[in-house]
């Protein structure tokens, strides 16, 4: 068994909470600095509340600052497309662009992409991965970031990555067997269903498979998943918390009580309703900047997860920055299905191109181990119903990336009061 214990930089991972605030206090004003002069969007947030970078001489100063939600990165980008106000870097200069579900452009310059995957390798080493380790990257490779940035942390890492990407449960199953893969990175509920499939294919996969470490993400997961998935595979299982706009937030040892938070951020806990902070033992809503990227400065971004709080309990391997304890759901409409994110005015687009299409409604169920979305349409038509609901379910896949089940229900069946989105999982 390899070694958790050990450090990418011990200075900076162990250094006192003082040290550490006085750090991230020094990369937060040159990069807000940076993005006061660069980027318009945040110049006019600055200047809404008569505030310059200047005035930042301490971590309190920068609470000021308007937050930022996903909706307005959206909002921003569709007035003046692609990047809206959020650019702060010379277009020229740009060699990556990818489409966050929203959609938000998230454009990368060649320095940005490799510092965002150094912030990845540090969690994701933090977590065990090693030299040593082959890897089967489970997410998806086209469009959004996922894949691409989870590959090039592991190989910073010196890891053998497989670009394994979304779906294809068996083929994963086999190609793990067949190269041996000690290390998978995949949703949690995308995890489940691979013991299930290995399982129905003959296969045990604590066994048969030279798993070690599953680290896991993107889901809202149950108190007892991770043990779960530990004895299925006979493994040790890690979570990290990241998103395809923030990178990796936080990331757990093998010590548990929670996930590091990356000196990378600087994490807020707030009350979802007035915004103001909450006590972390509380929990509440996340908002956090980065403090590495220039192509697209995410600052004072409302996450709109939940989490139980923050453990400021001091970690015995070592390391000393708080950690943050398990994400309980989301506060917004913006669902979270799969590890993507479910914008209901992407839905909305789709729909309305049909007059005989009205209110319509998002569900999400976990009725064994899968995430299921339904989306119920009320529909006035008098034919064409099976046909019809067979090509919003090709078109809405095509827009959110994930497949729904449609239900066409006759008018009125959709009270005027019910919410957009209904989220049935329990957790």
């Amino acid at each position: 068994m390899y070694k958790y214990d050990e450090f990418i930089n011990p200075k900076v991972e162990r250094m006192s909470r003082e040290e550490m605030r006085a750090r991230q206090l020094k990369k937060l004003q040159s990069h807000l600095k940076y993005a006061y002069e660069n980027c318009t969007y945040y110049r006019e947030r600055f200047n809404s509340v008569a505030l310059e970078p200047k005035d930042i001489t301490q971590i309190e100063d920068y609470y000021g600052i308007p937050f930022s939600t996903k909706n307005d990165l959206i909002e921003n980008q569709r007035k003046a497309p692609p990047f809206g106000g959020l650019l702060g870097a010379n277009p020229d200069d740009l060699t990556r662009l990818y489409i966050a579900p929203g959609p938000i452009a998230i454009p990368f310059t060649n320095e940005d992409f490799d510092s965002f995957s150094k912030v990845f390798a540090k969690g994701l080493y933090l977590c065990g991965a090693r030299k040593q380790d082959i890897v089967n990257v489970t997410t998806t490779f086209h469009w959004v970031i996922a894949g691409d940035i989870l590959s090039e942390g592991f190989r910073k890492i010196g890891c053998a990555v497989i670009p394994g990407g979304a779906g294809m449960s068996r083929a994963h199953i086999e190609m793990m067997r067949l190269t041996g893969t000690t290390v998978i990175f995949a949703f949690t509920t995308f995890m489940e269903h691979l013991g299930d499939v290995a399982n129905e294919m003959g296969i045990d996969p604590a066994r048969d498979l030279s798993l070690r470490l599953l680290i896991i993400a993107g889901d809202i997961r149950k108190n007892e998943t991770k043990e779960k998935l530990k004895d299925i595979f006979d493994a040790e299982v890690r979570e990290i918390y990241a998103s395809a706009d923030l990178g990796i937030v936080a990331a757990e040892c093998s010590e548990g009580g929670g996930m590091h938070i990356s000196e990378d951020y600087v994490v807020e806990i707030i009350d979802p309703e007035t915004g103001e902070h909450a006590p972390l033992d509380e929990g509440g809503e996340i908002a956090t900047s980065e403090v590495c990227r220039k192509a697209m400065p995410i600052i004072r971004y409302r996450t709109g997860d939940i989490t139980e709080g923050v453990n400021l309990e001091p970690c015995p391997c070592g390391r000393t920055s708080p950690r943050l304890k398990r994400i309980l759901g989301r506060k917004s409409e913006i669902a979270k299905i799969k590890g993507m994110f479910v914008n209901p005015q992407d839905v909305d687009r789709v729909l309305r191109k049909y007059p005989e299409l009205g209110r319509f409604q998002i569900i999400v169920d976990r009725p064994k181990q899968m995430d299921e979305l339904t989306i119920k349409v009320e529909f006035s038509g008098v034919d064409n119903r099976d046909n019809l609901a067979s090509i919003l379910g090709s078109e809405v896949k095509d827009t959110i990336r994930l497949t729904p089940n449609i239900l066409l229900v006759n008018p009125g069946n959709i009270p005027d009061t019910a919410s957009v989105l209904v989220d049935k999982r329990r957790v």
